[in-house]
């Protein structure tokens, strides 16, 4: 499988969108839809390739155009809207594919003249509109043109070679095509001969050389071909028909397809370095850790200090687990469970006795919740406003990472200390649940057979099978059973059965407060563990569901910066790519 492109639009464009998503930066010329910049279907190159004559208006371009191919392919003015199409002159095999690129370029904006010239298959020369035309639809057609132009021809007169507008052009092009696939023409250099000399004419050619450089930004200036028009065997055009008479190798298209792609690359890279990404990352970094010191100062104290512990210190919340384990565990014990029924209005009289208010958490985790993040008055919305606030005054990128989640605005504010109450209530359900199963779990058949013994055996043994069997026992010895009838009898009574049903009511008793005690018990070891951070279920965790929240407050930089540190790194791998 083929690798993509790191020099592709898309790729391209892709680093530059991100760039553009973080940083707020304008778009660079070069990305904008109408800039005159290669395209990748350009830089492909496989059937033909375009050699375009590019120059402002009474350049000589037409002229030019006609003495390079021989013949008048273009009508040559002076005056006027000067040319108005492109003009391709093509080999005929190539016309078709051609056209089709035309079409889809400038449509009814062309005309094709075909050739048979076999060295000059896939070589096509197109003259342009002037790009200083005062008709805007002629300076679109050269604009469209120019994205698929690999081998410009800028022409300039000696006239207008420091004219400012086609040096703009210039830099707008070459920003997505290497300088060494330009060919720079001065035109007319037979008029300056004419007036000054050839001293002249040269001095021309060499002060155009050193403007092109600096437009280019070049270490070295390129070769200026001295041309004129009107004298074809003069000056350099015998030379540039020459070169321009041979149609280019394909390996030589693609080492200057290759030089155009690195190019747009570096231009890309250079408006990237023009961001100063590293810089902003450091920023990024500060901005995250004093977001994090203020959320902590402001906000910390509140939640993990305050609300937290008190959640967990609760008498209402701690009585909510440990009457809905023993209500499972009551489940399980005979006769005990009655008691336990019977029990229950007793003992929430003495809860309301001791003023343990029924809104806590006995009425439900969300109100448990709730009356802790608002104790003694508390605004936890407030603060998370004044934090934010305060964040953003001192950070203008604040505003843009929160954009969508404005914390200094109170509908936010809001909805986030919600979706804390609602984050902890759910903790304190999980945690009621996890309890409920693990202290009422269900035990083993040893466990249930004492837990038999100690109620219907109980109920069994003490009124009726202990002094029978006692009285069994102790008339054995006499070889009577008179005295068992009797006691029978007795027992049977109704003296004996109140005496009796006080002691097992009092059993009974014994037994569910010491459940009860047991149930309070392992409930406040297991309330234990779930303090703990490091063995605690994150599920039933207080803190770290608190904890969690507050870093979610400042997780937009945490991904800003993220995105920053992952975009460095593929611009890394970009710039290493160029330099490969």
């Amino acid at each position: 499988m083929s690798q993509p492109n790191p020099t592709s639009v898309d790729s391209l464009m892709e680093l530059v969108r991100e760039t553009m998503a973080l940083t707020g930066a304008q778009r660079p010329e070069m990305a904008r839809d109408d800039a005159p910049v290669l395209r990748d279907d350009a830089l492909r190159a496989e059937r033909f390739y375009l050699v375009g004559l590019i120059g402002g208006k009474e350049v000589g371009k037409s002229a030019l155009v006609n003495a390079l191919v021989g013949q008048p392919i273009t009508e040559q003015t002076s005056h006027g809207p000067g040319t108005q199409q492109a003009i391709a002159y093509a080999h005929q095999d190539q016309l078709d594919p051609l056209r089709e690129l035309l079409e889809q370029e400038v449509p009814g904006q062309y005309r094709l003249v075909p050739h048979a010239i076999e060295s000059l298959r896939q070589q096509v020369l197109v003259d342009l509109p002037d790009i200083d035309s005062h008709w805007q639809q002629h300076v679109e057609v050269t604009r469209r043109m120019l994205r698929h132009m690999l081998f410009p021809i800028w022409v300039q007169s000696v006239e207008k070679y420091a004219d400012q507008q086609p040096r703009e052009m210039l830099k707008k092009v070459s920003a997505g095509n290497a300088p060494d696939n330009f060919l720079f023409v001065l035109n007319k250099a037979d008029q300056v001969v004419a007036r000054e000399g050839p001293a002249a004419a040269e001095e021309l050619r060499e002060d155009y050389a050193r403007r092109l450089a600096n437009v280019l930004s070049l270490h070295a200036t390129p070769r200026v071909w001295l041309v004129s028009a009107a004298q074809p065997q003069g000056f350099d055009l015998p030379e540039l028909r020459q070169t321009l008479s041979r149609q280019k190798s394909q390996q030589a298209v693609n080492q200057s397809v290759r030089r155009a792609g690195r190019q747009r690359g570096l231009t890309v890279l250079d408006w990237l370095d023009h961001q100063d990404l590293p810089g902003r990352l450091k920023r990024m970094e500060r901005l995250e850790v004093d977001a994090q010191e203020q959320v902590a100062d402001r906000l910390g104290r509140i939640v993990l200090e305050e609300a937290v512990p008190s959640i967990l210190e609760d008498p209402a919340h701690r009585m909510a687990l440990v009457d809905e384990c023993q209500q499972r565990r009551m489940k399980r014990w005979p006769i005990v469970g009655i008691v336990h029924t019977v029990l229950s209005p007793v003992v929430g009289a003495w809860r309301r006795r001791l003023a343990i208010s029924q809104q806590q958490g006995l009425s439900g985790p969300e109100a448990l919740v709730g009356q802790y993040l608002h104790e003694g008055g508390r605004d936890l919305s407030s603060a998370v406003q004044t934090t934010f606030a305060h964040l953003q005054q001192s950070a203008p990128a604040i505003g843009e990472l929160y954009r969508h989640h404005k914390l200094w605005e109170s509908a936010w504010a809001d909805a986030s200390v919600a979706d804390l109450r609602r984050s902890l209530a759910a903790v304190v359900q999980r945690q009621r649940q996890v309890l409920a199963d693990r202290v009422g779990a269900r035990d083993n058949v040893i466990a249930a057979f004492l837990r038999s013994i100690l109620t219907w055996g109980a109920l069994l043994w003490f009124p009726i099978v202990q002094p029978v069997l006692e009285a069994v026992l102790h008339d054995w010895q006499d070889g009577s059973v008179t005295h068992v009838g009797l006691l029978v009898v007795r027992i049977l009574g109704v003296t004996f059965l109140l005496q009796n049903a006080s002691f097992l009511l009092l059993w009974f008793f014994v037994l569910w407060a010491y459940i009860r005690w047991d149930t309070q018990r392992k409930v406040d070891k297991q309330l234990q563990r779930l303090r703990n951070a490091a063995e605690a279920d994150p599920s039933t965790n207080l803190t770290a569901a608190a904890a969690g929240w507050l870093t979610g407050l400042t997780e937009p930089i945490h991904q800003a910066q993220n995105r920053l540190g992952r975009l460095m790194e593929r611009i890394t791998h970009f710039r290493d790519s160029l330099a490969a």
